[in-house]
């Protein structure tokens, strides 16, 4: 696949799947239809609007509770469900009401996001020393070292900032060599580390999915806002 066009993972993954050489390792119909991508759950529908309302109100709770982490998830998975409600809505007032909202909405979570970043990255910095020693135990198999390393890239990228599809690729490649290499790993401190640090990662891996996931929410909102000013234009001239 090429490069240069913006794909998400579950798109690539999708893709790569369908154009199988070999039908036996083709995606099959079933599956094709519970892939992540083609995602009949965020359908457009009369529904949308309550289940991203039902999931805003206990974003807002934990909010107030000073749960940061559950409350951005939350966010984001309300905005999944505001961006399908926006494309169902034809009253121009609602639409414009919930675009309102869905901006309010996108500008927390962003203050969320920088809040869980910063404690993320104090987590991150106090598991240094333990991740340095597994890799120091891990020079003998170079296997295990490298997929270390290709971990330490990952997390690297993120801390510059760069939370994008490459990076969590980055993670979920190192994810499947440690996986591979804790179950043929024998029960000693290095086992114990490098389960730790697969736990660890995963959870970056997780966060970072989510933060990808709320991006193109919020361009498909962004985008939808667009249409929705170019359609006003257009009827205007039309008027005049």
């Amino acid at each position: 696949l090429p490069s240069r066009p913006r794909l998400s993972p579950e798109c690539r993954d999708l893709l790569q799947r369908l154009l199988k050489r070999d039908p036996q390792q083709r995606i099959s119909f079933q599956e094709f239809f519970d892939h992540p991508f083609v995602d009949l759950e965020h359908m457009p529908s009369k529904e949308s609007l309550g289940q991203a309302t039902s999931l805003v109100t206990e974003a807002v709770k934990k909010d107030q509770e000073g749960d940061a982490a559950a409350a951005l998830s939350l966010y984001s998975k309300a905005l999944e469900y505001f961006v399908p409600a926006l494309r169902y809505e034809v009253d121009a007032r609602r639409k414009e009401a919930i675009r309102c909202k869905v901006s309010q909405y996108i500008s927390r979570a962003e203050q969320l996001k920088a809040l869980v970043a910063s404690s993320n990255k104090a987590l991150l910095q106090q598991g240094c020393p333990s991740r340095d020693i597994l890799k120091e135990m891990s020079k003998d198999k170079p296997r295990l070292y490298t997929a270390l390393e290709l971990a330490s890239a990952a997390v690297a990228k993120e801390e510059e900032g760069k939370d994008d599809a490459d990076t969590l690729d980055l993670y979920q490649q190192s994810l499947g060599e440690l996986l591979l290499m804790l179950a043929a790993e024998p029960v000693g401190r290095r086992r114990e580390l490098l389960h730790a640090e697969i736990q660890t990662l995963m959870g970056r891996a997780e966060y970072l999915k989510e933060q990808i996931k709320m991006k193109e929410s919020q361009w498909e909102a962004e985008a939808i806002g667009k249409e929705g000013m170019f359609d006003s234009v257009k009827s205007s001239c039309s008027v005049q």
